[in-house]
C-alpha cells in the first residue's frame, strides 16, 4: 500500500461518490434528489436582496441569506426567509439549517424561530467571532 498527497481524479472521485450511493442503497436509503430554489429581490435593475438553499432528503440547507446594507433591519429578510421556508416546506421539506457567523446574525435567525445546534467558538481569526449552526422545524416551528 502506498498512501500519498496529491489530487484526485474526477473518476476516481465520482468512484468514492458512486460507493457512497450504493451504501445509501444497501442501508434503505431513497436516493436524493437534490434542488436549489431561490428569490431575488430587485430594486431598479439592481439586486438588493437574495435567499437561496438546497433540498437534503427532509432537511433543507440555507445556503445564502443577503441584503443589501441599506435595507436591512426593515422585514427584507424576513421575507425572504419566509418564502424560502414557505417553498421548502411546499416540496416536502420537514426541516431547516444553517451556518451563519457573528451575532446580529444569531439574533436575526433567533428572532425567527430558529435554535442553535453547535457552535464553533473562535473559529475565525477575530477572537470571540463564532460560527453557529442554527436548525428550524418546519412543521411545527410558526412557519408565516
Amino acid at each position: 500500500m502506498k498512501i500519498s498527497e496529491r489530487d484526485i481524479t474526477k473518476a476516481e472521485l465520482d468512484a468514492i461518490y458512486q460507493d457512497f450511493r450504493n451504501i445509501e442503497i444497501k442501508d434503505g436509503i431513497p436516493q436524493r434528489k437534490t434542488e436549489r430554489f431561490e428569490y431575488i429581490a430587485e430594486e431598479n435593475d439592481r439586486v438588493i436582496g437574495y435567499v437561496s438553499g438546497i433540498t437534503e432528503h427532509k432537511w433543507f440547507y440555507l445556503t445564502d441569506l443577503w441584503v443589501e446594507e441599506s435595507r436591512r433591519r426593515k422585514g427584507l429578510g424576513t421575507k425572504l426567509l419566509c418564502m424560502i421556508e414557505q417553498k421548502a416546506l411546499s416540496v416536502g421539506m420537514e426541516h431547516i439549517y444553517l451556518w451563519t457567523a457573528g451575532s446580529i446574525n444569531s439574533q436575526f435567525y433567533e428572532k425567527n424561530g430558529y435554535e442553535r445546534f453547535t457552535v464553533f467558538e473562535n473559529k475565525y481569526e477575530v477572537e470571540g467571532y463564532h460560527q453557529f449552526g442554527y436548525r428550524k422545524n418546519l412543521l411545527t416551528g410558526g412557519i408565516r
